[in-house]
């Protein structure tokens, strides 16, 4: 019979696998993050508005707007996730 494998398992063989854990520096890719989504909201707006005059092709405006809107939703999404972590932990007893 085979054993299922634990998550702790799982990981330990990861890490030894793969060397030391990665590190990860959370300031710099939130502001990766931030400064990628400000782009497809400016390429967005500025597709609409090529769009409008007639610069650009209008399936083509409409996928880049669409496309700032999905990235909208994902970042209203996390920040709800992110709002509620915070709710929760604030909520733990000490």
């Amino acid at each position: 019979m085979i054993e299922p494998l634990s998550v702790a398992s799982l990981a330990a063989n990861f890490i030894s696998k793969a060397g030391a854990a990665p590190q990860v520096d959370a300031n710099a890719y939130v502001q990766k993050a931030g400064a990628d989504f400000a782009a497809v909201l400016n390429e967005g707006e500025r597709a609409a508005v090529q769009g409008m005059t007639g610069e650009m092709p209008l399936q083509q405006a409409v996928e880049k707007v669409l496309e700032a809107e999905r990235t909208l939703q994902t970042v209203i999404a996390v920040r709800d996730k992110i709002v509620s972590a915070y709710l929760e932990i604030s909520r733990m007893q000490i």
